[in-house]
């Protein structure tokens, strides 16, 4: 294993200062629990980012608890714009991960540290109007999603939590898997993957218009979303025609140990054009995916499996389609409300050999205070060793 740099140490010592001086004030209580008076453990499920069962319906109602709650919460901030000020709730997130590769390339240091800030601010503006955004500072500024949601339409006639309509730059696997419940930055190899010129990816945020809902807040919840595809690449992407649609229902709902079985869907086209000498050429990729997932929540064990199947009709513009399957395993463990450890695992298998990947990763994290933890873990690629990498983080937020 190669030495690290000097530089790399230093980096290192600053982030593990980070650490120690932050660990304290990391006990300060984050934004929508400043907000709600409440623990962070109310919506997190014993440690943060994963939320528990309140949590989800905390923001699937737009950052909003029940009527009578938030009533008094409204009304202690008073009320028009200063009372909006006094409950705004934003939040700054940090991260700090130090990366070691199995084998440096040639002319390249054998490990480096990265440091990724957030802001993120979001709420409800007044009753069942809500928005949301993330923004990074630093290193590079960066508007990674900002929304408005309009929550419980038609709510005397069809029931609260029916219809929410939210528009702007999304995740559509918000409600399947969100991604601020990841606690270690694993392989993203199911949910990445790039066919040819058509750089759409299923985790990338999208701009649109998306209705979901759980009818009377039951068991059953649905997403149907139109949007303009992947905003980044410089592709125009026949705007606010692609489509996207999952359904699922959780048996055993609001208890202890939920399990939620859905399936889902994409419809979409990319206009591609690659310019050569003096010619341009422009082609269309017509593609979807389908599949489905499943989440079981055990208490202090969390199990959840995701699958799909995806053809795209011309990515490379040589008149042939490409098609792949995604699977992506997931299990993590509260071994003690301060230890938490985590195993997962991505496979990709195509009819183009370069699009085959099988990676996992494992992982231990240790809360350092109920909005701060830190993590050690190796991230082993199958197909090839060189690719591994061992990988120690720092994750707060305040």
């Amino acid at each position: 294993m190669h030495r690290v740099s000097n530089g790399l140490a230093q980096a290192i010592a600053v982030g593990v200062l980070v650490v120690v001086c932050c660990s304290q004030a990391a006990l300060a209580i984050p934004a929508f629990a400043r907000r709600t008076e409440m623990a962070c453990t109310a919506c997190h499920q014993g440690h943060f980012p994963q939320l528990n069962a309140l949590g989800r319906l905390y923001r699937e109602n737009g950052y909003q608890l029940p009527d009578g709650a938030e009533a008094v919460l409204r009304s202690k901030a008073g009320a028009g714009i200063e009372g909006f000020l006094a409950s705004v709730p934003l939040s700054a997130r940090g991260q700090v991960y130090g990366l070691v590769p199995a084998s440096a390339d040639e002319g390249k240091p054998p490990a480096a540290v990265s440091v990724m800030s957030y802001v993120m601010g979001g709420g409800s503006i007044v009753k069942d109007v809500s928005y949301f955004f993330s923004w990074t500072p630093f290193p590079t500024p960066m508007l990674h999603h900002a929304r408005v949601g309009v929550h419980n339409l038609f709510a005397d006639a069809i029931g609260a939590g029916s219809l929410n309509v939210r528009a702007g730059s999304f995740f559509l696997t918000d409600f399947q898997r969100p991604g601020h419940r990841q606690l270690f930055a694993a392989p993203a190899t199911a949910t990445a993957v790039k066919v040819g010129k058509n750089t759409f990816d299923l985790e990338d945020s999208n701009l649109g218009v998306e209705l979901y809902g759980r009818p009377l807040w039951g068991p059953l919840h649905y997403e149907l979303a139109l949007v303009a595809g992947d905003m980044g690449g410089g592709l125009e992407r026949d705007n606010w025609k692609d489509l996207f649609a999952r359904g699922s229902y959780t048996l055993f709902h609001n208890t202890d140990h939920e399990l939620a079985l859905g399936a889902f869907g994409y419809l979409g086209r990319s206009d591609i054009t690659t310019t050569t000498a003096d010619l341009i050429f422009a082609q269309r990729d017509d593609f979807w995916l389908g599949g489905g997932d499943a989440e079981l929540d055990l208490g202090p064990v969390n199990l959840f499996a995701m699958g799909y199947a995806s053809q795209h009709g011309d990515p490379n513009l040589d008149g042939t389609p490409v098609l792949f399957g995604a699977l992506r395993t997931e299990a993590l463990w509260t071994v003690t409300p301060s230890w938490v450890a985590g195993l997962r695992y991505d496979l990709v298998v195509a009819d183009e050999p370069s699009l085959n990947a099988q990676q996992a990763s494992v992982h231990l994290s240790y809360l350092l205070a109920p909005n701060a933890l830190v993590s050690v873990g190796w991230r082993h690629d199958v197909q090839d060793l060189t690719a591994s990498s061992a990988l120690a983080a720092f994750d707060g937020a305040f």
